[in-house]
Order: structure tokens, then C-alpha cells, then sequence
């Protein structure tokens, strides 16, 4: 296990969580599929839940605002461009299928950020290894 000799950045932790990468060392593997994180980073040993109770629920939460927005500015964009021609029953399945396939695709990435930002916020413990 490698353990990062400096702390990175709060730019390069971001950009590492974006990638689905360790915000602390870079190394990648740290799902064991789209919807399961590992307990801990393969690379350095860091634990992904760093232990608190609740502590991804702000991962949920980034979750659903990004899904959120993602929506509205889609739908938003949509209606102006076919205005005044809406096809509403298009909308209605189309609405339900972005609402259920968003969140799921932006998760492992909300993950990654929420504990990039909880790294930024609250700096590594030793316990954290």
C-alpha cells in the first residue's frame, strides 16, 4: 500500500474524484461496481467511509440536486425548442426514464466528490488508515 507523501491539492482531489479515482493518492479500482465502493482505496488504505455516522448521505443529497437540475435544464431546453408543438405524452416517459437513469449514472461520481469535499473540510486522520 503506498501512502501519498504529500497532501494533494483541494483542486487535485476534486479532479481525482471526477475520474473516480482516490481523491488522496490517485489510484483508481475503487468500486467494486457501478453502484458498490469498496471499503477502502486499493492504493493507500484509506477507508471510503471515513466512519462518521450518515457521512454519505451529503453524497445522496449532491446526488439528487445534480439529477435535479440536470432535469429541469433538459425539460427546460426541450419545451422552448419545440414550442408550441410539445409532444406532452413523450415528455411524461421520457421525464420518468431521465429521473431513474440520472441518479443512477451520476452515483459512483457523486461518491467520489462528497469524499474529496469531506477530505477538503475535514482533513485526513490517522484513523482513516
Amino acid at each position: 500500500m503506498a501512502t501519498p507523501t504529500a497532501v494533494p491539492s483541494s483542486g487535485a482531489r476534486i479532479l481525482r474524484a471526477c475520474t473516480l479515482r482516490c481523491p488522496e493518492c490517485g489510484g483508481g479500482g475503487l468500486f467494486r461496481g457501478w453502484l458498490r465502493i469498496k471499503d477502502r482505496c486499493p492504493t493507500c488504505a484509506l477507508k471510503l467511509d471515513r466512519g462518521t455516522p450518515g457521512h454519505f448521505v451529503g453524497a445522496y443529497l449532491v446526488n439528487l440536486i445534480v439529477a435535479e437540475l440536470l432535469f429541469a435544464f433538459g425539460l427546460l431546453t426541450w419545451l422552448v425548442a419545440v414550442w408550441p408543438d410539445v409532444p406532452w405524452d413523450t415528455v411524461r416517459i421520457a421525464a420518468v426514464a431521465a429521473m431513474v437513469v440520472t441518479p443512477l449514472t451520476l452515483y459512483p461520481f457523486t461518491r467520489t466528490i462528497w469524499l474529496a469535499a469531506d477530505l477538503i473540510i475535514d482533513p485526513l486522520r490517522p484513523t482513516d488508515r
